[in-house]
């Protein structure tokens, strides 16, 4: 297996790993096709909402103003996801998630890895946001320095100009 911990997995070209005697590889192809399956694995792990108007249209737009979707992918299927947007001052870290039959082998860590060195590389922070239940990836993003922002809480109207604004 590769390195693993903060300062490996530096890599700008698709990197390539052991993983459990299978080999994965970190990715940023995206099409409509490369979306149906992140949208799967978002619905398998609960991280996927239709109320967040998460869409292929969505994260491509995002995309062309410096965003990026990592996938990780073994063999030829995708079996974690990424997705990263930039509003100019920092990275934000949405929906990562692994397929539950390829979790705990390290794949998140690595997509955490190929994030963080592409907001190195522009010279952003990253910000996330984490269930509070969620003690599995709180302890992988603490692990590489994300820390609470104390008191803030998160708030969001998905309805602008709605009947709540």
């Amino acid at each position: 297996m590769g390195p693993i911990g903060p300062r490996a997995g530096l890599c700008k070209e698709p990197d390539q790993l052991e993983v459990n005697r299978m080999e994965a590889r970190v990715s940023e192809a995206f099409d409509a096709q490369v979306f149906e399956a992140v949208a799967r694995i978002w619905e398998a792990t609960g991280v996927g909402n239709p109320a967040r108007g998460d869409s292929c249209d969505s994260v491509e737009a995002t995309l062309r103003h410096g965003g990026k979707l990592l996938t990780v992918r073994v063999g030829e299927e995708i079996v974690g996801v990424c997705w990263l947007t930039c509003d100019g001052r920092r990275l934000y870290l949405h929906h990562m998630a692994v397929a539950p039959q390829h979790q705990g082998r390290g794949l998140a860590r690595r997509l955490l890895e190929h994030a963080l060195a592409y907001a190195r590389e522009r010279g952003l922070q990253m910000k996330l946001e984490v269930h509070r239940a969620n003690a599995r990836a709180r302890r992988l993003y603490e692990h590489y320095g994300f820390a609470s922002l104390g008191e803030y809480e998160v708030l969001i109207c998905r309805k602008v100009g709605g009947a709540n604004g």
